[in-house]
């Protein structure tokens, strides 16, 4: 099973960029799973289909799942609330509110999100995972301190119930959060691993603009440096002369921008040019006709 992401900062169009590979795939005959877990959601304007948490059957073999932050929050709830709440209160007096205060922390939603969607790789059952990211990249690098904190935890931890003489208690069956904490550890790993597998390739979209171009060699040289499989940057939304009847000034400053992007990335990966269109695609039919800029995604 192979997996695309599209990654990028908000408003650049990675939704609509992921709708119209996966729409173009499925037309191929694939199984495909769209899932978006943009805090922004639009994937359901996108696809003209009312979406949520649960995977729906859109077109053909195409499936798709859209999280919300509230949706992703409610699922790491669900899946490590108690968990969390086991090994916390073996060190301190608390209730389960705490995992309400810890659902709210900053990071716990983009990660769960990268879980999420390595447990969809995990299950199988598809052809492709197309995989609309949260913007930018910041979950990634809160997954490898989360890793690398889970780590200093665990000796921390070892020596606290030493001291504290919680070792007896464990003894007596009333959890372990040890071997909690080591499972977090390893969870962390398994799934930045997962995201440098072979079958996984990530596509950077952007604007034609300087703030966009600025943050996107941001982002490729994050992405890189989590070894992942980089394979273009989706400059989209550019201004098209031979469209529509663009001032020319916009389109000289748009086609400095995509110069600049081919300059400084087309060594190592594709680059590749999408026009803007005053009204975004919207539904099956109009996403497949945007496809056809997308046609070297695979």
């Amino acid at each position: 099973m192979k997996i695309i992401s599209f990654w990028g900062k908000g408003g650049v169009g990675k939704t609509t960029c992921a709708a119209s590979v996966a729409a173009r795939l499925a037309s191929e005959g694939h199984s495909v799973l769209l899932v978006s877990s943009d805090y922004v959601p639009a994937l359901s304007e996108v696809l003209a289909a009312r979406l949520g948490p649960t995977l729906k059957n859109v077109w053909k073999e195409l499936w798709a799942v859209e999280l919300d932050e509230e949706a992703i929050i409610k699922l790491w709830k669900e899946r490590f609330g108690g968990e969390v709440y086991r090994v916390i209160s073996s060190f301190l007096p608390v209730g389960e509110e705490i995992i309400d205060y810890i659902a709210g922390a900053p990071g716990i939603a983009d990660q769960y999100a990268l879980y999420y969607v390595y447990e969809l790789w995990r299950r199988g059952g598809y052809d492709y995972i197309v995989w609309d990211t949260m913007a930018a990249g910041g979950g990634l690098r809160m997954l490898r301190i989360e890793r690398e904190l889970y780590t200093h935890l665990g000796d921390a931890a070892r020596m606290y119930l030493r001291l504290k003489g919680f070792l007896e208690k464990l003894r007596r069956g009333e959890g372990d959060p040890l071997s909690l904490i080591e499972s977090w550890r390893e969870l962390a790993e398994r799934v930045l691993s997962f995201l440098t597998l072979e079958a996984h390739t990530a596509y950077i979209v952007t604007r034609p603009a300087y703030l966009d171009y600025a943050i996107t060699k941001r982002i490729y040289s994050e992405l890189s440096g989590f070894n992942m499989n980089v394979r273009g940057v989706i400059v989209n939304m550019t201004p098209l002369p031979e469209h529509y009847a663009y001032p020319e000034d916009t389109v000289a400053e748009a086609r400095k921008w995509v110069e600049e992007t081919r300059k400084t990335f087309k060594p190592k990966v594709e680059v590749i040019v999408v026009p803007f269109t005053p009204r975004g695609p919207r539904g099956i039919e109009e996403l497949l006709a945007l496809s056809e800029y997308l046609s070297k995604i695979a």
